[in-house]
This record gives structure tokens, C-alpha cells and sequence, in this order.
């Protein structure tokens, strides 16, 4: 089937919004009239809404509708930036609308969550799991971090072309996960110094706010593994490699 759009408002569809055009401004649809959008195709149903603007007719309907919808389920909704949640089935999708639509007035505090988790995982990607065992990784899937005492700062001085920063924002040195001072990275930066005196791995699981290559603000979920990287005397750096991947934090 060809893809299909719908736009749902006080608890009902608006036909006049599903012709080719008509829904052309869905920033202000989406963010200021409280609309839900639908996208149906063969791969899939999305469902697209803000948090702080929906009305809650909209997406009860959502939540019966789904039922009879085709899987899986993807969740795109904005709460100072994009999340976006997969589901196979309808009533899981329309479980995590159902607890959403409670937390609509919830305005999150923090834009980056780090919590550590086991190494001893079931759900360790591989990649993370080789680098914890050797505690090594291969350059092309990893980001170096040396220390700059000028600044008094980690800086990223090399992006592998297989890294997570690579394959999202490309190899720019001066993409958003790269560039310092910002509270993602004063947070995300905040082991490194431990990582480099004791010379053990660390893992842990971020879902961070961040800004995507084409200035949108999205929530990103990744696994990590920082190792100690030996530049010379007196240097200290990092090399740390990252997959997208389920975490064990919910911010909503």
C-alpha cells in the first residue's frame, strides 16, 4: 500500500488536512494546534504529536484506532526534542500513549541521562562487548578524547568513519556531539579523567537531547564503553565507542 496520512483533532479524523499540500506547515500543526499526526505504509504505523500541545480527545482516539492498525509501531512525540519508540504490537503502543498522555505536563529537567549499568548483560551490543574484553577497539568504530590543558578540557581529535557520530552527523569535527562546553558534553566528558588515571573501561547507558545534522532537537538512547587510550607521557585521552541501542533509562 502507497503511504497514508492522517491528521486527527478533537478526537477525530480531518479529511480536509489529507490532501497532497494542505498539511504543508506541520511544525505549527503539530507544535501550536494540537494535532496528531498518522502515517500508515507497509512497513509500518507511525504516530507523531506533541507533548505539550495534543489534546487528549486526539490521542484517546489514537489509542482505540491503533487496534485495527498495521505494526509495527512507531512513536514520534516531542518533549524537548524528538523521542521516537518502536512497537510490534497495538496494545503496546497504545499502553505507552495511555501513560504519555499523563505525563503531558512533565517538563524534564535534564537533557542528558547517564546511568551505569553491568557489564555482565544480556543485551551488551558485540562491539561493546569485544571492547570491554580487550579493553580495546578498532579505530574505524571509535572517537578519540584527549585531554587540552589550555581549556582544561576533552576534546574529540579523531572520529572514526564507522563511529555512531559518523554514521549520524558525519565526519565533521565541529558537529554538535564534538564541540565542547555544552551540557552534553561537561556530561558526557565527566568520566573520562577516572577512565585515563585508572586505566579500567567504563560502560554505561546515555539517552541524551541532542541536535541532529538538520537542526532538529532529537532524544538519542546509545550504550557506551570509554577505554584509556596511551598517547604518550604526561597526555591523557579516551577512545570511546558507542551503539544505538535500548537503555535502562526512561526520561517520560
Amino acid at each position: 500500500m502507497a503511504s497514508e496520512v492522517h491528521w486527527v483533532n478533537d478526537g477525530r479524523f480531518q479529511p480536509e488536512l489529507e490532501k497532497p499540500g494542505a498539511a504543508a506547515d506541520e511544525r505549527a500543526l503539530l507544535q501550536r494546534q494540537g494535532y496528531v499526526k498518522i502515517v500508515e505504509s507497509d512497513t509500518g504505523t507511525t504516530v507523531r504529536w506533541s507533548m505539550f500541545s495534543a489534546n487528549w480527545a486526539s490521542l484517546f482516539f489514537v489509542t482505540e484506532w491503533i487496534h485495527g492498525a498495521r505494526g509495527p509501531f512507531q512513536l514520534q512525540y516531542y518533549s524537548a526534542g524528538w523521542f521516537n519508540e518502536r512497537y510490534e504490537h497495538s496494545w503496546e503502543a497504545a499502553d505507552r500513549i495511555h501513560h504519555l498522555i499523563y505525563k503531558s505536563d512533565v517538563h524534564l529537567s535534564q537533557t542528558v541521562y547517564i546511568q551505569d549499568a553491568p557489564e555482565n548483560r544480556e543485551d551488551v551490543p558485540m562491539l561493546l562487548q569485544k571492547a570491554l574484553h580487550d579493553n580495546a577497539i578498532d579505530e574505524d568504530y571509535s572517537i578519540d578524547c584527549m585531554y587540552d590543558p589550555s581549556s582544561q578540557k576533552f576534546r574529540v581529535t579523531r572520529v572514526g568513519p564507522q563511529s555512531t557520530i559518523a554514521k549520524l552527523w558525519g565526519m565533521n569535527p565541529v558537529s554538535y556531539p564534538c564541540l565542547t562546553g555544552h551540557s552534553y558534553d561537561q556530561a558526557v566528558s565527566r568520566v573520562y579523567p577516572e577512565v585515563s588515571r585508572t586505566g579500567e573501561p567504563h560502560y554505561d547507558h546515555i539517552y541524551a537531547a541532542m541536535a541532529s545534522a538538520n537542526g532538529d532537537v532529537v532524544w538519542v538512547p546509545y550504550q557506551r564503553v570509554v577505554l584509556p587510550l596511551k598517547v604518550g607521557r604526561n597526555k591523557k585521552a579516551v577512545r570511546v565507542v558507542t551503539e544505538l541501542a535500548k537503555v535502562d533509562i526512561s526520561p517520560l
